[in-house]
């Protein structure tokens, strides 16, 4: 899973640590990696590439959740997506833990989508609103 971000030597180093030293990087430098990245130009393919990556280090780091699901559902509320729901819908369709063209996330990350992201639903109403709100006051 990891070999895939191989842009990122920094990526690749929190993402292969996090299982065995979660805390070794901090919030900051957790999110400012994941942030760095970009997966993709369009937002589908950001989208499955973000949550590739966010979904593997929520299953060790559930402090990480919020401002990572920030970065990752950007891309699709400019996908058009703003309804939880189908949010939750579409990355548990699209986010798969084996892949052979697209970004995929680990089995790890598989079971945060299917079992920890399904009761996500007010925390990412909010993120949509605070994205709308930020694009609204540029």
């Amino acid at each position: 899973m990891i070999n895939q971000f191989s842009r990122s030597q920094k990526l690749q180093s929190i993402l292969s640590l996090v299982e065995t030293e979660p805390f070794k990087y901090s919030k900051e430098e957790i999110t400012q990696g994941v942030d760095e990245f970009l997966p993709s130009y369009n937002c589908e393919g950001a989208a499955v590439g973000y949550f590739s990556i966010i979904s593997h280090l929520c299953y060790y780091r559930s402090d990480l959740e919020i401002p990572l699901m920030k970065i990752a559902l950007k891309a699709l509320y400019y996908l058009g997506i703003e309804d939880p729901r189908i949010a939750v819908k579409w990355i548990q369709e699209y986010v798969c833990e084996i892949n052979e063209t697209d970004y995929y996330t680990s089995k790890q990350g598989r079971v945060w989508i299917e079992n920890r992201l399904k009761n996500k639903g007010e925390i990412i109403a909010n993120i949509f609103e605070e994205i709308e709100a930020e694009d609204n006051a540029e």
